[in-house]
């Protein structure tokens, strides 16, 4: 199994600049990777604790760690997880045993 990266963030204005700029430093990245199924960073939202989790594939690896990201547990597959940047092919692709729940 190939580590995945997490970073938290406080749900709120200098979060949602931080995103942009993970989202602007991840597409010329995954461009020059040849767009690989499966580069994606996927988001969830705590509302409770106000925090928004940013999950990187291990494709993204280099951005994960250019962003000060984490390893992390793949745990979070069962919480409501969205698209942030990457092929929406690659839902499917990292999770296939979504479809099947």
């Amino acid at each position: 199994m190939t580590t995945w990266y997490s970073i938290e963030l406080a749900d709120d204005v200098a979060a949602k600049k931080a995103m942009q700029r993970i989202m602007d430093a991840f597409i010329p990245k995954y461009i020059g990777a040849g767009r690989p199924l499966g580069m994606a960073i996927f988001s969830s939202t705590h509302r409770e604790s106000n925090i928004v989790t940013l999950y990187f594939s291990p494709k993204a690896v280099s951005l994960a760690m250019q962003f000060g990201a984490i390893p992390c547990e793949s745990t979070f597959v069962d919480q409501e997880l969205s698209l942030l940047v990457g092929d929406e092919r690659s839902i499917d692709f990292l999770f296939p045993e979504a479809d099947s729940k």
